[in-house]
C-alpha cells in the first residue's frame, strides 16, 4: 500500500503545490463585478481539521488530508491486496483545487481563466457561503486509453458549500452524444470534524477498449483512528443513479452497506481501521 498512498499524495501535493503558489499572487480583477473581501488563507494541514473553517477547496482537501495521515501507518502497514479505492476518491481534489487559483483574493463574483494543469479553460463563482466551479472543454487530440480521443466532449461541474461543509464534484466524457465515462465525488464534514465521502464511477469500455458496462462505488468515513471504507461494484455504466449525502444523510459505514446492496450493488469489500490496524469486514 505504500506505493499507491505515495502516488495519490503526489499527485495532491502538486495541485495543493500550485495552489499555494498562485494565492501568493496579488488578487487580480474580477471578470464580473464583485464585493471586495479580504483574502483567506489555505488551512494549515497542521492544525486540528475540527478546528480550521473551510474557505476555499484546497481548506476542504487539506481537512481531509490531515485526518487520513493520522490512518495512514494503518493503510500502509496492510498486508493483503493493496485497496486502491482507499486512496484514489480524494484525488478528485487535485483537479478542483486548482479552480481557487482563478480568484486568489477569495472574493464574491465570477472569474474565468485556464487550468494550470489541466490546461482546460474553466470558471469559478463565489456568491457568499457557495461556491461554483467547472469546465467544459473538447479535445483536440488523443489522450491516453480508449476514452479520451480526438473529439470528446470532457465536462466538469462542482460545487462547496461552505457553511455545511459539503464537496461536490461531478464529471463526464462523452462521444457524440454518448456518455462514455462519468464520476460523481462528495465530501462532507461532520460536526465531529470527521469527513465522509462517496465516490461513484461508471464506464463504457474497458482497459482493452472493448465495451463493458461497469460502475463502482466507494464509501470513505475519515477521522481520528478510524477509515471506515465499503467498496462495491455495478453493472449499470455511465447511467449510474447519483447517491447524495444531501439526500440519504450523513451515512455510516453500515448504512452504506444497506444501501448499496438495496441497489443491487454487489460489495467487493468493506472494513476499517480498528486498533491502529487496517481490517477487513468479515
Amino acid at each position: 500500500m505504500k506505493k499507491i498512498t505515495l502516488v495519490f499524495m503526489v499527485f495532491l501535493g502538486v495541485a495543493l503545490l500550485f495552489f499555494a503558489c498562485g494565492k501568493s499572487k496579488s488578487p487580480q480583477s474580477p471578470a464580473a463585478g464583485s464585493a471586495a473581501a479580504e483574502p483567506s488563507a489555505a488551512a494549515d494541514p497542521a492544525t486540528p481539521p475540527a478546528a480550521t473553517a473551510i474557505r476555499t477547496i484546497a481548506d476542504m482537501a487539506n481537512a481531509w488530508n490531515a485526518l487520513y495521515r493520522q490512518n495512514e501507518k494503518a493503510i500502509n502497514d496492510y498486508q493483503g491486496i493493496p485497496i486502491m479505492g482507499l486512496v484514489t476518491p480524494p484525488l478528485a481534489f487535485a483537479a478542483a483545487v486548482q479552480f481557487d487559483m482563478m480568484n486568489p483574493g477569495n472574493r464574491d463574483g465570477r472569474f474565468d481563466g485556464k487550468l494550470m494543469l489541466a490546461g482546460y479553460k474553466g470558471f469559478v463563482e463565489k456568491a457568499g457561503a457557495k461556491l461554483t466551479f467547472g469546465y467544459d472543454e473538447t479535445l483536440a487530440k488523443d489522450g491516453f486509453g480508449p476514452m479520451a480521443k480526438a473529439g470528446d466532449r470532457m465536462t466538469a461541474n462542482g460545487s462547496l458549500a461552505l457553511d455545511k461543509e459539503h464537496f461536490i464534484w461531478e464529471t463526464a466524457n462523452e462521444r457524440a452524444g454518448r456518455k462514455l465515462e462519468r464520476g460523481h465525488y462528495e465530501f462532507k464534514r461532520l460536526g465531529d470534524g470527521s469527513m465522509i465521502c462517496l465516490a461513484l464511477k461508471g464506464q463504457t469500455f474497458n482497459f482493452r477498449g472493448e465495451e463493458e458496462l461497469r460502475d463502482n462505488v466507494i464509501y470513505l468515513h475519515n477521522g481520528a483512528g478510524r477509515y471506515d471504507f465499503v467498496i462495491a461494484k455495478g453493472k449499470t455504466g455511465p447511467g449510474f443513479a447519483a447517491i447524495s449525502f444531501a439526500d440519504k444523510g450523513d451515512l455510516s459505514k453500515e448504512q452504506a452497506l444497506e444501501l448499496l446492496k438495496a441497489m443491487g450493488y454487489a460489495i467487493e469489500k468493506s472494513g476499517g481501521v480498528q486498533d491502529g490496524k487496517l481490517v477487513l469486514d468479515q
